[in-house]
């Protein structure tokens, strides 16, 4: 007789449960937060110390997308927040290739004015 392998045993599955809210997360309480975009009112869970920012966020959120909801009145609220989405996306895409430019610019300025110093000290010496 040949030992044949068999197949690994598994326990039964179970549904995972269903956690009650987060009580902690790298040490620091969770809050349950209200915000409000465009009318509709979300519950989020964060870090009690990150409140202010959320609701920071969640203003400049609510902003925009009233924004856009002024032209386009007749959006669902999915449809108005998946536009402003990629609105934001847009917006941010803007900043960071503004930025990359930026950091390009002081690049040639700076190897520009090494070269400058370095043409002066081979003249004074």
């Amino acid at each position: 007789m040949t030992d044949q392998p068999t197949a690994p045993e598994y326990e039964e599955d179970h549904a995972p449960e269903q956690p009650s809210a987060p009580q902690i997360i790298d040490e620091n309480p969770v809050k349950k937060v209200s915000i409000a975009i465009a009318g509709v009112t979300y519950s989020i869970y964060c870090p009690a110390d990150e409140e202010a920012n959320l609701r920071q966020a969640a203003s400049y959120i609510n902003n925009f997308v009233l924004d856009v909801k002024k032209d386009a009145p007749n959006l669902a609220q999915e449809n108005l927040l998946l536009l402003s989405c990629l609105n934001l996306y847009e917006k941010v895409q803007k900043r960071d290739q503004a930025d990359e430019d930026s950091r390009h610019s002081e690049e040639q300025s700076n190897a520009l004015l090494n070269k400058i110093i370095e043409d002066a000290h081979s003249v004074l010496h």
